[in-house]
């Protein structure tokens, strides 16, 4: 593929009420080719919620990605930097990477109420809102539409789809999620759920392979997760669901298995009637060691709890550093003539404050806030849209080596929520959370999106 020629573009783009009055900004970096209304739109938000969109906007998708190490034992330090994207998908997608208000140079008026954006439904207005803005903006009313959201910003994505102002103004045309967290509710690692322990199996031993200590009897790590997904769904789920009815014997036969498989000690399992979490999974997997959450392929030393010392988490030491001075970099080259204020990669007081309930848990009984009776359908959204909307098509991408948002917990949502698996696809990426931080990853998803968006 030869060098695109391309346009890039920073803009703010603004919410208003009904009656006009200013609410604030989304702020919106722009790639688009020159010479076609109709090329297909690809608009991009991170998670969180509170996160800006700074680690897909160098993810390699656009025309820049940050400078990574390849081998997952860097400890975070110099050279940083950003170079061209080989893979890029802009040569069949223009891209827009959003930042809701108070990300990026997303911002808030003076006069707004803030948490009218901080929640479910008022967030996913916000950035319906902003398309539309950027659609009619730059007249182009007859482009397909497409939404990236990873994270936080795959429940984004479903409410964006749902909500009225996304059906009406920002209709979509298809929906690409990258760790995909929509069904957080049913496969939450928290204790008595025996669906979260079972869902997050699969990436307990992916871990264990990659590091070493367990599944080896598997020549890929795709073996490995397809051998726990059958452990979860059979064998360990009957024993799990037992309780502490379950014999001796068949406790001990299952400890067994489970162990030659995540690397946990037998006993210490059996101790534990089988559960262990993923905290405590990466934190005893190695012997002293502490594997990184959103990438349990980096490591560090543990902290030392007799002496006070907390735990840092070595992924986010390995990789954040790079994408916030890559971001520098980019804006002091490529948009000099950005806002003069700080681009805020990541916005505390949204995580904070976040309202987490939507129009479908309020139809059960509640009382408190949080009540413990709410329920969160939010992937009955991903299926209402796919229902409705029959030309509509689902990308799910996941790093097997995420312990946030698990590719165990991908299977579980496509398993048990009806989404039309002919117009659905999922993929397995050798990568964490992130798994574009791995360059040949990197050009696997690219390849993937690119195919996906021109189906």
């Amino acid at each position: 593929m030869g060098p695109l020629e391309y346009t890039a573009r920073l803009e703010e783009l603004p919410l208003r009420r009904s009656d006009g009055v200013a609410q604030g900004t989304v702020s919106a970096f722009s790639y688009v080719v020159d010479g076609t209304a109709t090329r297909p739109v690809l608009f991009l938000t991170n998670g969180g919620p509170g996160v800006s969109s700074v680690y897909l906007h160098l993810s390699g998708i656009g025309p820049w990605r940050a400078r990574i190490p390849r081998d997952p034992v860097t400890d975070g330090a110099p050279p940083y930097g950003i170079e061209a994207s080989p893979s890029t998908i802009l040569d069949v997608a223009d891209l827009v990477f959003l930042d809701a208000p108070g990300t990026g140079f997303g911002s808030f008026a003076e006069e707004a109420d803030a948490s009218a954006f901080r929640s479910v439904e008022g967030d996913a207005d916000a950035i319906a809102i902003a398309i539309s803005e950027w659609v009619n903006r730059h007249r182009r009313w007859d482009s397909p539409k497409f939404f990236l959201g990873e994270s936080y910003g795959t429940q984004r994505a479903a409410f964006l789809a749902t909500t009225a102002h996304g059906a009406d103004t920002a209709p979509l045309d298809g929906i690409a999620l990258l760790g995909q967290a929509v069904n957080i509710q049913e496969t939450l690692d928290r204790p008595g759920n025996v669906v979260g322990a079972l869902a997050n199996l699969p990436y307990k031993a992916a871990t264990a392979w990659f590091q070493g200590v367990g599944s080896r009897e598997h020549s890929t790590v795709d073996d490995a997760i397809d051998a726990a997904l059958h452990f979860a769904r059979t064998d360990l789920a009957l024993a799990m669901l037992q309780g502490d009815e379950i014999s001796a014997s068949a406790l001990s036969e299952t400890a067994a298995r489970l162990s030659g498989m995540i690397g946990i000690p037998t006993q210490e399992l059996i101790d534990s009637r089988l559960w262990i979490s993923k905290q405590d999974f990466r934190a005893r997997l190695l012997r002293g060691r502490t594997l990184g959450v959103t990438d349990s392929r980096y490591q560090s030393r543990a902290g030392d709890r007799s002496w006070g010392e907390g735990e840092i988490d070595p992924s986010d030491v390995a990789l954040s550093p790079r994408y916030a001075s890559g971001l520098a970099q980019l804006l002091a080259e490529a948009f000099p003539d950005s806002p003069d204020r700080p681009y805020r990669i990541v916005d505390p007081e949204a995580g904070r404050n976040w309202t987490w309930e939507d129009e479908g848990s309020a139809r059960f009984i509640a009382m408190g806030r949080p009540s413990p009776f709410h329920t969160y359908p939010y992937p009955a959204r991903l299926s209402q849209w796919m229902t409705q909307m029959p030309r509509s098509r689902l990308f799910i991408g996941t790093g097997v080596y995420d312990s946030l948002t698990t590719v165990g917990a991908a299977d579980h949502l496509l398993r048990h929520w009806d989404l039309p698996r002919e117009r659905t696809e999922a993929h397995r990426y050798e990568a964490g959370h992130m798994m574009y931080s791995d360059a040949d990853v990197s050009a696997r998803l690219n390849a993937d999106l690119r195919a996906f968006l021109q189906r």
